[in-house]
């Protein structure tokens, strides 16, 4: 038995490989808005965690999903 999963989406090797912490800043406006707990925050920088690498594609072939 064989399969193909593809996914073309432009945040896919994101997800699969994960990424390293990092600073977000905006683009064409001067803070980023975002919900804390409810609450409105502005911001001029973020300092994302990154995240763990979630191969979700090979765990699909695998269950047949």
């Amino acid at each position: 038995m064989q399969g193909v999963i593809t996914c073309d989406h432009p945040a896919t090797l994101f997800v699969l490989n994960g990424i390293r912490p990092h600073i977000i800043r905006p683009r064409r406006a001067k803070a980023l808005r975002f919900e804390v707990d409810g609450q409105v925050v502005c911001s001029k920088i973020v300092r994302h965690p990154g995240t763990r690498p979630n191969n979700f594609m090979a765990r699909a072939l695998r269950l047949g999903c």
